[in-house]
């Protein structure tokens, strides 16, 4: 066998690539993990750890200090480590009763059940004395939250094709993904998370409620993230690594705020202790916080291309105006919410579990700038029935006060409904849902804090 080490040439080529791998090596380290994650890489440590600093000190102690410091580390990305069966001493945690993926914003049918069963295990390890397994199921929970956060593919409204059509590429970042988090561009730079102060929030007071309040905000957090992607992306193509930094901050802040929640209620649930302001303020829940599950469609003007505005509403020559009723423009108080819509149009919601919110009220009627031809019936409708309905209202009308039962079903849709009268003008028929509330069904909660 020949000696290659015998020859200089042989050994002056080995030295001069050796010291090439070694300056090369941290990219490809650094290129593997960013292939370990579909989202947030280093994210998920970032957002953990602040959210565990904005508790309040009566939670802090409630678990030792290496609890909480696997919770923010160790248990940071255990569904990524058990993705494609390779750690099956995971599928405890990873495997819950009603999905798979334990990344992306599911359909509330799948979701509920599945953050109803983390919240649950999470609560009986604690009681059990059991915090490490607690931390685990109680991680995966985070990391589910934290990944449609991230400004990747989690969160994306369009594909990766389509992204790079709109936003073409330039030359050294034409081999990196612009979605997905492997090779990318949503968790590289050296953002950091403001230290800013931040008092958690109370998203309920039983298991079922925190977790409605939860599925819903966690679409709520995809939208806010899908809002950075082109910003990002313009940042990175001009060569702004500050600006592309400032996005990625700001998604891993609203992120954060988001886990600080969840892990506050948790330990609320736990020591079933609540704050006085903070249950009052569960009582009612403005229906525009929440995520709708219509799809735009195309109806008559002015409302064509925008079916319906949220807290705002259009005239005639489609400009913007605030929400208020025709009849009511100089005694009426302003309307804090709603939606200005056209017609005909049903914009949708689903909420669950039922057992949570058991009423919902609204007052309807036409705009101001609604015109003499505008005729408008508002109709609710409840699990595909309709509940309530108006009469045909003209801008000469008193707005009408709607209030309807909400059935305890597993899942509740409910739809808000704008019915043209056969002879109106749709460019007349502006019409308003003034104040829409989900109010929570009355049950006594454990111990206030007073």
């Amino acid at each position: 066998m020949l000696n290659f080490l015998d020859n200089s040439f042989t050994r002056s080529y080995l030295f001069r690539s050796t010291i090439s791998l070694l300056l090369v090596f941290p990219l490809l380290l650094t290129d593997m993990s960013l292939q370990k994650t579909w989202a947030w890489g280093r994210g998920h440590k970032l957002i953990r750890s602040w959210a565990v600093a904005r508790l309040p000190a009566w939670q802090l102690k409630l678990l030792r200090p290496e609890d909480w410091q696997r919770l923010q580390s160790d248990y940071t990305s255990l569904q990524d480590t058990h993705a494609g069966g390779k750690s099956p001493h995971l599928d405890k945690y990873c495997k819950p009763p009603a999905r798979l993926s334990l990344h992306d914003v599911g359909s509330i049918e799948a979701s509920l059940p599945d953050i109803q069963w983390y919240l649950q295990q999470t609560l009986d390890h604690l009681a059990r004395n059991e915090p490490d397994e607690a931390l685990k199921f109680l991680g995966v929970l985070c990391h589910w939250n934290e990944d449609p956060g991230c400004p990747c593919a989690h969160s994306s409204p369009i594909n990766e094709a389509t992204l790079r059509r709109l936003l073409p590429p330039t030359a050294d970042l034409a081999n990196k993904n612009y979605l997905f988090g492997y090779g990318g561009i949503a968790d590289i730079g050296n953002y950091t998370i403001p230290e800013e102060q931040y008092r958690p929030q109370l998203l309920g007071t039983t298991v079922p409620e925190a977790a409605a309040r939860i599925y819903q905000h966690q679409r709520l957090l995809r939208a806010h993230a899908a809002a950075l992607i082109i910003p990002l992306v313009q940042a990175e193509i001009a060569g702004n690594t500050a600006q592309a930094d400032m996005q990625r901050q700001t998604a891993a802040l609203y992120n954060a705020k988001h886990v600080a929640d969840i892990l506050y209620t948790l330990f609320c649930l736990q020591e079933k202790r609540f704050a006085t302001d903070e249950v009052a303020a569960l009582k009612s829940q403005p229906l525009t916080a929440w995520e709708p599950d219509t799809k735009m469609q195309m109806i008559s003007h002015p409302y064509y291309v925008t079916p319906f505005l949220k807290n705002q509403t259009l005239d005639a020559g489609r400009k913007l105006h605030p929400l208020a009723f025709a009849s009511e423009q100089e005694t009426a108080e302003a309307i804090t919410h709603g939606f200005g819509m056209g017609t005909p149009y049903t914009l949708n919601y689903k909420v669950g579990p039922g057992i949570v919110y058991d009423r919902f009220t609204c007052r309807v009627g036409l705009h101001p700038t609604a015109g003499e031809a505008g005729k408008v019936a508002f109709a609710i409708i409840v699990n595909g029935v309709v509940t309530a309905k108006t009469k045909f209202l003209t801008t000469a009308d008193k707005p009408e006060l709607i209030e309807v039962a909400l059935p305890k079903t597993d899942i509740v849709t409910l739809g808000l409904q704008t019915i043209p009268h056969p002879e109106s003008n749709s460019l007349h028929n502006l019409a308003v849902w003034a104040d829409p509330n989900l109010i929570r069904a009355e049950h006594v909660p454990f111990r206030l804090d007073q």
